[in-house]
């Protein structure tokens, strides 16, 4: 039978454990995931659509080099969204959590540039779930696409920035930038500015379930945008 000292011992040993786990994850993990892929040069630079969110509690600037022109990355990318042409990441994911699927087929994304889809217009919105999306404020065609969120998280209701914010209030910004460096090289830009409600609880969930996860999936869908558009643009070329 246990002692209390060991008891104790024990105790302090689980505490150093987690301890040191959360300082690897701020320190090491959170830095490379919240600017996976991008240049300092890229994480510094103003983006349209960054005074959406003038003070975020999370920001990150995530990259990817497509080889191919904004032109043939542009279609994949404004076709994006629940029951649009899906997110191109991890749809065993999506469909667990109900939100998986495009117009082409419920369970997937789509591997093919749909035309209906193609005419994104400011005040449309992408859904990440069925309750919970995103409304286009900006949009130029090959360019730049702003989606922005603002709601009172207690209530669902829409909030105009321009008044206080309520207690539960939630604000975010997601812009996809296209960098043509070359004529068959684009970056791919994607940040995302957040701000909420201080509370430890909102912190834990925010910066320690979802920002992870949202990083995941995130970075798939820049592959799954990489994989789709190159492979649309060497069959152009050839």
């Amino acid at each position: 039978m246990a002692t209390f000292g060991t008891i104790i011992i024990a105790v302090i040993g689980a505490g150093i454990s987690v301890a040191a786990a959360v300082c690897a994850y701020v320190v090491g993990i959170r830095p490379w995931h919240s600017r996976w892929g991008a240049t300092d040069a890229e994480v510094q630079q103003s983006l349209p659509g960054d005074d959406l969110v003038p003070q975020p509690k999370i920001e990150t600037t995530r990259a990817i080099t497509i080889r191919g022109s904004a032109t043939d990355v542009w279609p994949w990318l404004v076709q994006i969204g629940y029951k649009r042409a899906g997110w191109y990441s991890y749809d065993f994911m999506h469909r667990m959590l109900r939100c998986a699927g495009s117009v082409d087929d419920p369970r997937r994304s789509a591997n093919r540039i749909i035309p209906e889809l193609q005419n994104l217009q400011v005040g449309d919105s992408i859904h990440i779930a069925a309750q919970l999306g995103y409304r286009v404020t900006a949009i130029q065609p090959e360019r730049v696409l702003v989606l922005h969120t603002a709601v009172d998280t207690g209530t669902g209701e829409r909030l105009d920035l321009t008044k206080p914010m309520p207690e539960t209030y939630l604000n975010a910004s997601w812009v996809w930038f296209l960098d043509e460096v070359e004529e068959t090289t684009t970056r791919l830009i994607v940040r995302f500015r957040q701000d909420y409600h201080p509370s430890l609880l909102n912190a834990l969930m925010y910066r320690g379930f979802i920002e992870f996860g949202g990083f995941l999936m995130e970075r798939k869908t820049l592959l799954g945008i990489k994989q789709r558009a190159e492979a649309a643009a060497g069959r152009g070329r050839e």
